[in-house]
């Protein structure tokens, strides 16, 4: 399995299914990490391989991250089991061997953050995710942190930054 916890004492855990919707007008839409986040908007169930996926596909916006010191915050990780009787099996005879791994994302978290990463491309791997997840996000963005580049030289150019 790809991603799990390391230690876990119960491999056979009762799920909890409740994933209720909420009221967006509550939250404070502030980002914690970055200056550009996806926010999720309805409740999320993603498997330890679909995690590892979107990891993979979010490699690409960390691209040369030693030069451009671009970083990604990923929210979520798999910490709870899920277990599966195969096909044709009869009822009765206990709980099943474990599948995967999984978790449940609220509606309404943060679930990806990106601090130096341009607006435009930000944009592009927010829209990208949307589409991977298929369900409505919105985009927040930290914007006294996003520069028109290039910036004349014959202009002094005055900005604070906080990292």
């Amino acid at each position: 399995m790809l991603l799990q916890p390391r230690n876990f004492i119960f491999k056979r855990k009762q799920k909890n299914r409740s994933l209720l919707s909420f009221n967006t007008s509550y939250l404070k839409q502030t980002l914690s990490y970055g200056n550009a986040g996806l926010m999720i908007l309805k409740p999320l169930h993603l498997t330890s391989n679909q995690l590892f996926r979107l990891k993979l596909f979010l490699k690409r916006a960390n691209k040369k991250s030693d030069q451009t010191r671009r970083l990604v915050w990923f929210n979520a990780f798999p910490h709870l089991p899920l277990t599966r009787k195969p096909n044709g099996v009869r009822m009765g005879k206990g709980k099943g061997k474990l599948e995967c791994w999984f978790t449940n994302i609220k509606g309404g978290s943060v679930i990806i953050q990106f601090k130096n990463l341009r607006k435009g491309r930000s944009v592009f791997f927010m829209k990208q995710l949307t589409h991977k997840f298929g369900i409505p996000t919105k985009q927040l963005f930290n914007t006294s942190t996003f520069f028109n580049f290039p910036l004349k030289i014959s202009k002094s150019v005055f900005f604070k930054t906080f990292w």
